[in-house]
């Protein structure tokens, strides 16, 4: 049981390699934080778990064999580059050209993505994002593995489930909550500064998976 509860704790700071990364989720915490308050981040963190959680029992029952499948890993890089590239654009530019104020976060529209609401949103979000599917393809899916050989039960894999997703709700969260809660603190500039950080890391990031899927499907 000790042994189960240290890869549990063990688990659960590895895990923030995943949450702390500026992805969608995080540029979206941001500025649903500044656009509809506090519990954005909350909101979105429950739609990345009802997708994050039933996938750790998946791997743990032989679906991380297929998501390591050259061709499967390239076409989950090449559809998520776009969306990230597409992301990070939007959040580039806008801040980098001051469109993205307090202000017009407050009083502007969703993103499309966001149609549906925050729950939803988070569930889109996270399909669309290749760094978390190859996350759990290697480094989630490996710590998986370890956890059924300690214990091959639906506790013990649920227990890791609900260890690593508590670290994304804290951390989104608490983005939210930061933000909506300290407005006047952190100030236009400082928002901007946010959210273009943000933007360059989902360029980055976008520019990347699309090398990464390009060369796994075809071979290279």
């Amino acid at each position: 049981m000790s042994s189960l509860l240290s890869l549990y704790a063990t688990f659960m700071l590895i895990s923030l390699s995943g949450a702390l990364s500026p992805g969608p989720l995080t540029a979206l915490a941001i500025s649903e934080g500044a656009r509809t308050g506090r519990w954005a981040g909350a909101r979105l963190a429950v739609g990345h778990g009802l997708v994050e959680i039933p996938l750790v029992f998946a791997i743990a029952y032989g679906l991380g064999e297929w998501l390591r499948q050259p061709l499967v890993g390239g076409l989950i890089g090449l559809l998520g580059a776009a969306m990230l590239l597409w992301m990070g654009y939007g959040l580039t530019i806008g801040a980098w050209r001051g469109r993205l104020t307090l202000a017009a976060a407050t009083n502007g529209a969703p993103p499309a993505g966001l149609r549906f609401g925050h729950v939803p949103g988070g569930v889109i979000f996270t399909l669309t994002n290749p760094y978390w599917s190859l996350w759990w393809a290697t480094l989630g899916a490996a710590y998986v593995a370890r956890v059924v050989t300690h214990a091959a039960t639906p506790v013990a894999v649920g227990g890791l489930a609900l260890s690593h997703w508590s670290v994304d709700l804290a951390w989104l969260g608490g983005l939210s909550l930061v933000v909506a809660s300290g407005r006047r603190f952190i100030g236009d500039r400082g928002y901007r500064i946010l959210l273009l950080v943000c933007g360059v890391f989902l360029l980055v990031f976008g520019l990347f998976f699309g090398w990464s899927g390009l060369r796994m499907v075809s071979g290279i």
